[in-house]
């Protein structure tokens, strides 16, 4: 008797596994939007509907996106190889994973160079940036969508000091977003 029941059972069980999924609600509805999904009501088509065929719109928003960065200190190096010494130094300033609109471009600008002067006690060095003193308005480098990263170096140089001293300065850099230039 037992076996009997067992088998009735197990082929219970195995009628249930064959029923076929339901791809409507019970109430004739569409199922459900499964969770995380983004869905709009869109064309239902049965055997009766005329055309056969729908449509649906595929989209997607990606916003701007970059990183740059700007290092927090720069030393300069002594140097006598020409017979004239100066203190010179590179700072890179590198954009990452940049992604911007068709059309656009990352513009760096010195938006606060002090003077462009640096300071030890009361003794004052002036310096320059590339051979000059970058106004406000004055792009420093340009980056363009790339990934994964580009570099743009500044070329820092100040004259033999006069007096000793621990010499610093402050440079301020600002960041937009603009359209691209055509030269």
């Amino acid at each position: 008797m037992k076996k009997l029941a067992t088998f009735i059972l197990a082929l219970a069980m195995a009628a249930m596994c064959a029923v076929p999924a339901m791809a409507e609600g019970p109430d004739s509805s569409a199922p459900p939007a499964s969770s995380g999904t983004a869905a709009s009501s869109g064309t239902t088509i049965t055997q009766a509907t005329t055309s056969q065929s729908g449509e649906t719109k595929v989209k997607f928003d990606i916003g701007a996106a970059y990183m740059v960065t700007i290092p927090s200190e720069v030393a300069l190096v002594k140097n006598d190889k020409n017979k004239t010494v100066t203190y010179e130094s590179d700072l890179p300033l590198k954009a990452s994973n940049v992604r911007l609109e068709k059309g656009k471009e990352l513009h760096i600008k010195i938006s606060d160079a002090k003077g462009y002067k640096l300071t030890a006690g009361g003794a004052e060095l002036a310096y320059t940036i590339d051979g000059k003193t970058p106004g406000t308005k004055d792009v420093v480098a340009t980056f363009e969508t790339k990934a994964p990263e580009q570099t743009k170096n500044l070329h820092i140089k100040a004259a033999d000091p006069e007096f000793a001293g621990n010499y610093s300065g402050t440079l301020t850099f600002a960041i937009e977003v603009v359209a691209k230039t055509t030269t």
